[in-house]
C-alpha cells in the first residue's frame, strides 16, 4: 500500500509517485499559507566566466589553433609559427598588436636583399610607427627615451631601429608574455628529466652544434677585441700597428689602385703607377675588397683608427657633460668644447680641405647623416653610432691580419730566418732633377708638398749611347 510507505521507501520504489506527492504537498501548503504584501526583487548576478574560457572562445571564432606546448620565453614565441599566430590573436583581442607588428616588420627589412623593396619597407616603418597621428610611445607601448627621440630625427639608420627593436621586445615581454603564458598548463615536475633522458634527434643535435660553434666564435671575437683595446692603449704598441697599416698600402697582391682620371679601374702595374705618382705629387688611392663584398680604401685605414679613437673621446665628453648636467654644473664652455671637438673631426675626416673630402671608410650617406644631425643641434652619442658600426669591422679585419703577421714574424725570428716584410717601393733616383727646366727655374705647387722651387741644375754629359741606356734603365 502506497499510503503506508515512508517517503524514503516511496522514493526508492516509486520515484515518480514521490515527486507527484511533493508537488501536491507544496500546492496544499501554498493554499493554506497566509498572503503577505512583500515586494520581491530579483537580483541577477553577472555571469562570471574565466578568462581562459573567454579567450579560448575568441580564438575558436578567429580560427586559430592553440599550440600544445607552453612557451618559456618571448623568443620562443617569435620563432614558432603557431605560437606567433596565436600570440597575434591574443594581442589583437586586447588591441595591443602594434608592438608585435613592429617586431615582425623589423625582421622583414633585416633579411630583405632587394634595395628598392628594403627602402620601401624602411620608409613605411618610419611613417607608420614614428610619424603617425599617435605618439610612438603609445603605438609601441615602450617608454624608452630613444623611442621618443627618434620621432624628431630627420635621418634614422637601420642600426637605430635594431636598438629600438630590443627595447620594444623587452617591454612586450614584461607587459603581455606572462598573461599569454598562463593560457597553457605548466610543465610537470619531471618534464625536464624525461626530455633530457631521450636521445636528441639529428636536427636538434645539428642545431646544438651550430649554436656551440657560434658561441665559440663570439667568445673568440670578444677576446680579440679586448686584446685590441689593451694593445692600442700603449702608445709604443699602437705605433707598431700603425706602421703595419702603412705596409698594407704596398700590398700589391690584394690591392688595386684607382687613378683620379679613371676611378674604379685597376692598373696593370701598381708599382710603376706609384712611382709616377710620387713624382707628380698626387695620391693614388689603393682599394681592396674585404669581408666578401665591401670595397675600402687602404690608404684610409690609418685614418679609420684615428677617427675611431676620436669618436671614443667625443663620447667621453658627452658622458661627462651628462654627469655635469645631472649635478647642475653644466656651463656654456662645456657645449663649446663639444662643438669644437665635432668641428675638428669634421675638418680632419668628413669634410677635409684636401681632396678627397671624405677621408675614412664610410659611405657618403653616413657622412651626410652626421652633418645633418650636427646641423640640427644633436650633440649626443647617437651621432656617430652608425659610423662606429661601419668602421668596426674594417679595424678588426686589419687587426686580425696584424696579429697573424706578427705571429709569423716572431716564428721566423725564433727559427733564425728573415721574415720578408712588405717594404715600400723605393723612390726613383735621378742623377738630374726631373723638374729642372734647363736654364730656367720652375715654381710648382701640389696639395701634397705645397709650393716647391726648382732651380736650374747642370746636367752631366753623357759619354756614350750605352751609358745613356743605363741611365734610362735606372730612371725607370
Amino acid at each position: 500500500d502506497i499510503r503506508k510507505m515512508s517517503f524514503e521507501e516511496l522514493c526508492y520504489k516509486f520515484p515518480t509517485v514521490a515527486i507527484q506527492k511533493i508537488s501536491d504537498d507544496y500546492k496544499i501548503y501554498c493554499e493554506k499559507a497566509p498572503k503577505l504584501d512583500i515586494a520581491l526583487e530579483v537580483v541577477r548576478e553577472p555571469n562570471v566566466f574565466s578568462t581562459s574560457h573567454r579567450k579560448m572562445s575568441f580564438f575558436r571564432k578567429a580560427g586559430v589553433r592553440k599550440p600544445s606546448l607552453r612557451p618559456r620565453n618571448l623568443t620562443e614565441v617569435l620563432l614558432n609559427t603557431h605560437h606567433l599566430e596565436f600570440f597575434k590573436e591574443f594581442l589583437r583581442e586586447r588591441k595591443a598588436e602594434s608592438p608585435l607588428q613592429f617586431l615582425v616588420a623589423i625582421h622583414k627589412i633585416s633579411i630583405e636583399t632587394n634595395e628598392k623593396m628594403y627602402k620601401s619597407l624602411f620608409e613605411n616603418i618610419i611613417k607608420t610607427y614614428f610619424h603617425g597621428k599617435s605618439p610612438a610611445e603609445e603605438i609601441l607601448q615602450c617608454d624608452a627615451p630613444i623611442v621618443k627621440e627618434i620621432s624628431g630625427m630627420r635621418h634614422v639608420s637601420t642600426t637605430t631601429l635594431l636598438m629600438i627593436q630590443g627595447f620594444v621586445m623587452k617591454s612586450l615581454e614584461e607587459k603581455w608574455f606572462k598573461d599569454y603564458q598562463e593560457l597553457f598548463p605548466p610543465y610537470p615536475e619531471g618534464h625536464v628529466e624525461v626530455q633530457t633522458s631521450k636521445k636528441p634527434s639529428k636536427t636538434a643535435a645539428h642545431l646544438q652544434e651550430s649554436q656551440g660553434r657560434g658561441w665559440r666564435k663570439m667568445i673568440g671575437f670578444i677576446k680579440s677585441f679586448c686584446k685590441y683595446r689593451k694593445f692600442v692603449s700603449d702608445p709604443h704598441k699602437r705605433q707598431e700597428f700603425e706602421d703595419y697599416l702603412h705596409l698594407e698600402v704596398q700590398n700589391n697582391k690584394e690591392n688595386f689602385s684607382t687613378t683620379p682620371n679613371a676611378p674604379g679601374r685597376p692598373t696593370a702595374n701598381a708599382a710603376n703607377v706609384r712611382n709616377a705618382d710620387l713624382e707628380d705629387g698626387d695620391i693614388i688611392l689603393m682599394k681592396r675588397r674585404i669581408l666578401g663584398h665591401r670595397i675600402i680604401t687602404v690608404n684610409f685605414a690609418i685614418n679609420d683608427l684615428y677617427f675611431f679613437s676620436e669618436i671614443e673621446r667625443f663620447n667621453d665628453l658627452v658622458s661627462s657633460a651628462h654627469v655635469l648636467q645631472a649635478n647642475r654644473a653644466y656651463k656654456e664652455n662645456d657645449v663649446a668644447l663639444i662643438r669644437s671637438k665635432i668641428n675638428i673631426i669634421l675638418k680632419l675626416y668628413l669634410h677635409s680641405e684636401i681632396p678627397p673630402r671624405l677621408r675614412v671608410n664610410i659611405s657618403e650617406s653616413q657622412k651626410d647623416a652626421i652633418i645633418a644631425a650636427i646641423a640640427e643641434g644633436h650633440l649626443d652619442r647617437n651621432i656617430f653610432h652608425g659610423t662606429v658600426m661601419s668602421l668596426f669591422p674594417v679595424i678588426m679585419y686589419f687587426w686580425k691580419r696584424f696579429c697573424s703577421w706578427k705571429a709569423a714574424r716572431s716564428y721566423f725570428q725564433f727559427k733564425g730566418k728573415k721574415h720578408k716584410d712588405k717594404k715600400t717601393s723605393p723612390k726613383p733616383t735621378h742623377k738630374s732633377s726631373p723638374w729642372s727646366g734647363g736654364d730656367h727655374a720652375i715654381l710648382r705647387f701640389t696639395l701634397l708638398r705645397g709650393i716647391e722651387w726648382f732651380r736650374p741644375q747642370q746636367r752631366e754629359v753623357i759619354a756614350s749611347p750605352g751609358q745613356n741606356c743605363e741611365l734610362e734603365l735606372e730612371s725607370h
